[in-house]
């Protein structure tokens, strides 16, 4: 399935359909750009206060992570250090804009680790997924990963401190716990 329709039929109605596996990413075509840019737009109409920049080359590769991350819980025939490599492919957030723009799509895989959890504790998809989700505490948190993320860094930005501690509140966990500005934005969510 190419990645535009892969993040249409994600973004509409929560769906990962495969008939075949991940057609590679053809350098010219902006076509997933242009359903990740358009979901941007109307994702930032949630999140209090002024949206980050959209960062396009971490949109597009976080949407990579996450189609692949599908496609390897059904498919059980790669080596572990192959589902390594394709999970790998994002370091840590730089920037508020970094983290929002990885979110719109990284925040479908707790529900992708949950299942290859419950399929195999010890697979290499879990423990890949947990590194990645580890390095992006804005999706992580939404996961049951009982390692703390390795940096929770999210930029002095308002709305994405309020978002994670929205998302804190719904999903406690020792060693998320937000600190400084992003701490008293986790008083005002559970004074709601």
């Amino acid at each position: 399935m190419e990645l535009a329709r892969f993040l249409e039929l994600l973004f509409a109605r929560g769906e990962v359909v495969f008939r075949k596996p991940p057609l590679a990413l053809s350098p010219g075509d902006v076509s997933p750009l242009r359903v990740l840019e358009s979901e941007y737009r109307r994702y930032t109409l949630d999140l209090p206060g002024k949206a980050p920049a959209f960062v396009p080359e971490i949109a597009l590769k976080a949407a990579e992570v996450v189609r692949q991350s599908c496609w390897l819980l059904l498919s059980r025939d790669e080596e572990p250090e192959e589902v390594h490599r394709r999970i790998s492919g994002l370091a840590m957030p730089a920037n508020a804009g970094e983290h929002f723009s990885a979110d719109l799509t990284l925040r479908f895989l707790p529900r992708v680790h949950r299942r290859a959890r419950a399929h195999d504790p010890a697979d290499a998809l879990v423990s890949a997924l947990e590194t990645l989700l580890r390095r992006w505490p804005l999706s992580g948190v939404l996961c049951d990963i009982t390692d703390a993320p390795y940096v929770l860094d999210l930029h002095h930005h308002d709305g994405l401190m309020l978002l994670y501690a929205e998302r804190f509140a719904g999903h406690p966990k020792h060693g998320w716990e937000p600190t400084g500005k992003a701490a008293e934005y986790l008083e005002l969510v559970r004074r709601r």
